[in-house]
C-alpha cells in the first residue's frame, strides 16, 4: 500500500496537480473578485458626491431668487452647503457614515470695466471657504487657473465663477491588504458654476 509513496514517485507523477492547480486559480480569482467589488463601490460613491456638487453649486449659483442678489458668500453659506450636502448623501444612503464629510467652496470675482472694448480679465476677489472635514479635500485645479470659463455677460461684465468640492473618506479595503498605513482614501467632486 505504501510501496509506491516515495519522493521519486511525488517529483514524477502529476496526480493532485489539478486541485492544485484549482486551488491557486480560486484565490486569484477571489482576489480579482474582491478588488472589482471594492472599484465598483468606490466608482458608485463617485457618482453620488458628483450628483451632490452638481446640485449645490447650482444652488449657490442662484444668487439672486435665493441670496437676495448678495454675490460674495460667506461661511454660513458654505455651512448650509454642507449640511444640504449631508441631507441629500443620506437620502441617497441611509446607512452612510457623513460625520467626515467636507465641502470647499471657492468664489472668483473680477474688476468689472468700465468700457465695454476694455477685454482685460483682473480678477478682484478670490476666496475659499471649507466647513466639515476637509483634510485631504481639494479641488484638482484652483479656481484662479480656471478664470478663462468666466464668460463677458451682455453688459460687458465678467461674471463671476464658484467651485464647490464635495469630500468624503471611503473605507479602502483592498488597499489594507496591501499598505496597512491607508487604511480609507478621500473619494471627491467638484463643479465649476456661474452667478445667475
Amino acid at each position: 500500500m505504501f510501496r509506491s509513496l516515495n519522493v521519486r514517485n511525488l517529483c514524477t507523477k502529476n496526480s493532485g496537480s489539478v486541485t492544485v492547480e484549482f486551488a491557486f486559480a480560486l484565490l486569484f480569482l477571489l482576489v480579482f473578485m474582491f478588488f472589482m467589488v471594492d472599484l465598483v463601490v468606490k466608482q458608485a460613491l463617485v457618482g453620488k458626491l458628483d450628483r451632490v456638487s452638481y446640485s449645490v453649486a447650482g444652488v449657490l449659483r442662484e444668487r439672486t431668487q435665493l441670496y437676495h442678489s448678495r454675490e460674495l458668500l460667506n461661511q454660513n453659506d458654505v455651512q448650509e452647503a454642507l449640511e444640504l450636502s449631508r441631507r441629500m448623501l443620506k437620502d441617497m444612503n441611509s446607512s452612510a457614515d457623513l460625520s467626515q464629510m467636507g465641502i470647499q467652496v471657492e468664489e472668483l470675482h473680477f474688476v468689472q470695466p468700465y468700457d465695454l472694448k476694455y477685454d482685460t480679465m483682473t480678477i478682484k476677489y478670490n476666496h475659499s471657504f471649507s466647513a466639515g472635514n476637509v483634510a485631504g479635500c481639494a479641488p484638482p485645479q484652483t479656481l484662479a487657473s480656471l478664470k478663462g470659463l468666466s464668460p463677458k455677460g451682455s453688459y460687458g461684465r465678467w461674471v463671476p465663477l464658484y467651485q464647490v468640492t464635495v469630500c468624503l473618506p471611503a473605507a479602502d479595503f483592498f488597499s489594507r491588504f496591501i499598505n496597512t498605513d491607508s487604511a480609507s482614501s478621500v473619494m471627491s467632486s467638484f463643479a465649476v458654476v456661474m452667478v445667475r
